[in-house]
């Protein structure tokens, strides 16, 4: 099963598999163009204050696609931070097109489940690798042999 599209798309936590970023750039498309129309319109009308308006309406998806692409990261096991990478010319755009074709990391990572699910397996956070790691080493005596 698939994260549904249109949720967690202002967080910056979990992780998103590839048919639901995938989803969401598709979504996108009728979203921008909204805000394209309007700003088109307030530039033959010579409205700085419209055209200023109309750009606003891009922040809520400009935030909405890091957060998405951030969850996307993670899900491959990545850091939400190397969504940033999208901004260097050239390069982003290879990376923002390896984000619809690297697949996720199979069961749980650091990151949470796995979005498609089918796995109930949990990584165990350092401290808990540290504690079992404690408890398996016997305590040393006084007495060498």
């Amino acid at each position: 099963m698939s994260k549904p599209v249109t949720e967690d798309i202002f967080a910056f936590r979990g992780r998103r598999n590839r048919k639901s970023y995938l989803l969401f750039a598709l979504l996108l498309i009728p979203v921008l163009l909204v805000p394209a129309v309007f700003i088109a319109m307030a530039e033959a009308a010579q409205s700085a204050f419209l055209v200023f308006v109309g750009a606003l309406f891009f922040l809520p998806v400009i935030v909405s696609s890091w957060a998405v692409g951030s969850q996307r990261c993670r899900d491959f096991g990545w850091t939400g931070w190397a969504i940033l990478i999208s901004v260097v010319p050239i390069v982003g755009m290879i990376f923002a097109l390896a984000l619809f074709v690297v697949p996720g990391t199979k069961g749980a990572n650091r990151y949470g489940p796995d979005p498609l699910g089918g796995d109930d397996l949990r990584v165990p956070d350092l401290d808990s690798a540290r504690q079992m790691h404690r408890s398996s080493i016997p305590p040393s005596g006084g007495s060498r042999s």
